[in-house]
């Protein structure tokens, strides 16, 4: 076991080292390739983060000009972008690296290639990349910096509405004791968009700590789903089904903000332990920044 999980550990760090490979350079290519098109949609990607769902109607050295659905004909400078590319099942104009995301849990939803994002909460920080379009991996901790954790997520679209994600989390106490170690396993199921969804969860946790350990199943149910033009509900949940069983249940609101590139959430988190729930209900905040 013990083995297991160091091997799994050192694959996790590569993969997160590799995912800082100037990638840009080859979004040259893939611009060319697909931009020659004009009768298909397509995603351009400008250099602050802002994107265009469309067909493109035209181009020359200067410049493009594509068709949206929401604002009509626009032209574009290629200076100003930093990527076009194929529109992927199930994505919209209401894509958002955020909506991978919930309070606790993510979902079946998968990043694009090159994107990448951070959240910032009061107990610590966490950062994931989009190696290639639906494999995600990243990394988080507690401000401490205990435990830490490397996490890799591949996704699959059925359709534009169903989609599955399988990932696995791996990590260790760090400066504490290196050698006490967790690994869990996972599988998510969802129906929806970027902008309406619903999640189930499930996966199978064990760690190990000085020849001792444990394991345990463990499951989420979770939705996120559009209130207004920048503001979604979302709501989050934590299912633990081993000894000594508890449910962490989170509702809350995320508000959007596009110029800013990023979202801020807020809830209220209650847990029921064992089937009696503690009164006081727990503030929840983030801070989601596209990096």
């Amino acid at each position: 076991m013990d083995q297991y999980i160091k091997r799994l550990i050192t694959l996790l760090v590569f993969f997160i080292c590799i995912s800082f490979i100037p990638w840009q350079a080859l979004h040259a290519q893939v611009m060319n390739a697909v931009a020659d098109s004009t009768d298909q949609k397509v995603v351009v990607i400008k250099n602050d983060g802002s994107r265009f769902i469309g067909t493109i109607i035209a181009r020359n050295e200067r410049e493009i000009l594509i068709e949206t659905e929401t604002l009509g004909r626009i032209y574009i400078p290629l200076h100003e972008i930093r990527e076009i590319r194929s529109m992927r099942v199930g994505e919209n104009a209401g894509y958002s690296v955020f909506s991978t995301r919930y309070f606790l849990t993510t979902n079946g939803l998968s990043v694009s290639k090159g994107d990448k994002y951070a959240l910032l909460s009061y107990y610590g920080p966490e950062a994931h990349f989009g190696v290639a379009n639906d494999f995600t991996l990243g990394a988080m901790t507690t401000w401490a910096g205990v435990p830490l954790i490397g996490s890799a997520k591949y996704s699959f679209h059925f359709d534009e509405n169903v989609h599955m994600s399988l990932g696995v989390l791996a990590g260790t106490l760090s400066w504490i004791n290196i050698r006490a170690a967790g690994i869990m396993g996972y599988g998510a199921f969802t129906v929806g968009n970027y902008d309406n969804n619903f999640t189930i969860s499930a996966g199978y946790a064990g760690v190990t700590y000085e020849g001792d350990g444990g394991n345990a199943p463990l499951m989420s149910l979770a939705c996120l789903f559009k209130l207004g033009k920048n503001v979604h509900f979302v709501g989050d949940s934590f299912i633990y089904l081993g000894e000594s069983p508890f449910t962490i249940i989170v509702p809350g609101l995320r508000f959007d903000r596009p110029a800013r590139r990023s979202s801020i959430q807020a809830g209220l988190g209650g847990i029921i332990i064992e089937g009696e729930g503690i009164p006081v209900p727990i503030p929840i905040f983030s801070w989601f920044y596209e990096l």
